[in-house]
């Protein structure tokens, strides 16, 4: 078995934009929260969600496609039927997502550092809150150029 190496990510602080709308996108669809909910129960292959869902295979890649692109779910690791096939096998990606719609610049740290402090302790890397505000700032940064 090969296990695939991602790194975990635990907060993703979206706003308006072109990722936020795939997010609510793929949420809102009935399949997509079919799969959430089996793979936060286990991981499993496409075959096996397929089976367990009543899905074809185009159907459901078309699934797992989007809601990796939104990094809700990773490829967990590698196996190797006994044909010599590859399968993947998924998880869930385990995060808190906040949605920030309306909110002017002056107000995103305040907010983000606010959420942060009540947050704090419930994450499972062991950044710091400063650490945690300087990446969300620079994200604001490179967002409010997007």
């Amino acid at each position: 078995m090969q296990k695939e190496d991602n790194e975990k990510k635990d907060l993703e602080v979206l706003f308006l934009s072109e990722n936020s709308r795939k997010l609510v996108q793929a949420l809102s669809n009935v399949n997509s929260i079919k799969i959430l909910q089996l793979l936060g129960k286990k991981d499993m292959s496409a075959g096996e969600l397929a089976e367990e869902l009543g899905l074809g295979l185009n159907t459901l890649k078309y699934n797992l496609d989007s809601l990796i692109e939104i990094d809700m779910i990773r490829v967990s690791e590698v196996k190797w039927s006994q044909k010599g096939r590859k399968i993947k096998v998924y998880r869930p990606v385990e995060k808190i997502i906040v949605l920030m719609p309306g909110c002017r610049n002056s107000c995103k740290e305040e907010i983000l550092g606010t959420f942060l402090k009540n947050t704090q302790g419930t994450f499972a890397s062991t950044e710091t809150i400063d650490s945690k505000l300087n990446k969300i700032d620079m994200d604001i940064k490179r967002l409010s150029f997007d």
